[in-house]
């Protein structure tokens, strides 16, 4: 029996659609795959023959023919016989450089750093904790150290996500009361940029770990930032973050347990100016039960990290914990939401 997936009618029972569900992870292989071959950044001049392609991507024709008949079984390409193949809207995605391309994405959750942890999902259900170090001997920060292919294609990966929110975040937020906007974590500075072009009045201040700002440093000169974007490079566990009037933390919080997320929230608000705002960029777990993607993410995050996503209730005690006063949630299109909290004295402050 061919797996569901390559049928175009819908399952007819719920066998076949568990199976399908179980059979999912061949595809997001089959798409890993061909974004490593840059199959379709090849294909989008016009159609082409596995066979010619072979050479061109060092692969067995045989084995690549296999690959690219499976593929329009996952919607990337159509077969015009004989072997010969198109690119499809979907498998348009994966082209290296195209606005929204999916192609780092798509190499990140199919390369070791990813996909080794989640093989042993059961040892970290039974645990409660990672399985990266006994996939990988290190924490998946020390493995892209070591592994700066795959790192830089996380970080393409994770800038080309910031790109679906950042105008979002620009939209739904107010930025033009501040002088200075930091993004703390903020890798390529994709959203801290959005923000800045929104609002020509306001200075911007990237901070993450060192590594990260040299790689940024092109990027923001690229964007023609410089003059407005200051980069300072430091840990967020350390009192070394800039003072500024706003502070972005995007896809940070949910890197971390509740611990590692009060020590950087302090840091953030030792650092803050009176009245400051925090805005946390992060999925929200439905407080009612109802089926969440963050619930697959929030998996993902204890997989990968000891981190997890939190619910509206959840974010408000940390950020209360910590002196943070939630001012309201804001759901944007992209699935994410806006933690909004403003910053309270503390008597430490006094």
């Amino acid at each position: 029996m061919l797996p569901p997936f390559m049928d175009p009618t819908p399952p007819p029972n719920p066998s076949q659609q568990l199976l399908e569900h179980i059979s999912s992870y061949w595809i997001s292989q089959i798409i890993g795959v061909a974004a490593r071959l840059r199959l379709s950044d090849l294909l989008a001049s016009g159609p082409l023959s596995s066979d010619a392609l072979a050479p061109r991507v060092g692969a067995h024709p045989d084995g690549l023919y296999r690959l690219m008949r499976a593929g329009v079984a996952a919607g990337l390409f159509t077969e015009v016989p004989p072997r010969t193949f198109t690119l499809t809207p979907l498998g348009a995605c994966l082209r290296s450089e195209v606005p929204g391309s999916m192609r780092d994405m798509a190499i990140t959750l199919t390369s070791p750093g990813h996909w080794r942890p989640w093989t042993d999902l059961f040892t970290a259900v039974q645990t409660g904790r990672s399985t990266v170090r006994g996939a990988l001997g290190a924490n998946i920060w020390e493995h892209f150290e070591k592994n700066p292919e795959e790192a830089s294609h996380f970080d393409r990966a994770m800038g080309a996500f910031s790109s679906f929110i950042a105008t979002e975040v620009a939209r739904l937020h107010d930025f033009s009361r501040y002088a200075r906007v930091a993004d703390v974590g903020g890798s390529q500075g994709v959203l801290l940029t959005a923000v800045l072009r929104a609002y020509p009045s306001c200075r911007g201040i990237l901070f993450d770990l060192p590594h990260v700002i040299d790689g940024a440093r092109a990027q923001v000169e690229a964007e023609g930032l410089s003059q407005r974007m200051d980069l300072v490079a430091g840990s967020f566990f350390e009192p070394v973050i800039p003072a500024a009037e706003a502070y972005l933390l995007k896809h940070i919080l949910h890197d971390w347990d509740d611990a590692s997320s009060t020590a950087i929230l302090r840091q953030i608000h030792r650092a803050a100016l009176p009245g400051a705002r925090l805005i946390v960029v992060e999925m929200v777990l439905p407080d009612g039960g109802e089926p969440s993607r963050a619930a697959l993410m929030d998996l993902n995050m204890l997989v990968l990290a000891d981190g997890r996503e939190r619910t509206a209730r959840e974010y408000e005690a940390l950020l209360a914990s910590t002196g943070w006063a939630l001012e309201r949630i804001t759901p944007a299109p992209s699935g994410v939401n806006l933690i909004e909290a403003r910053k309270q004295v503390t008597p430490a402050d006094s």
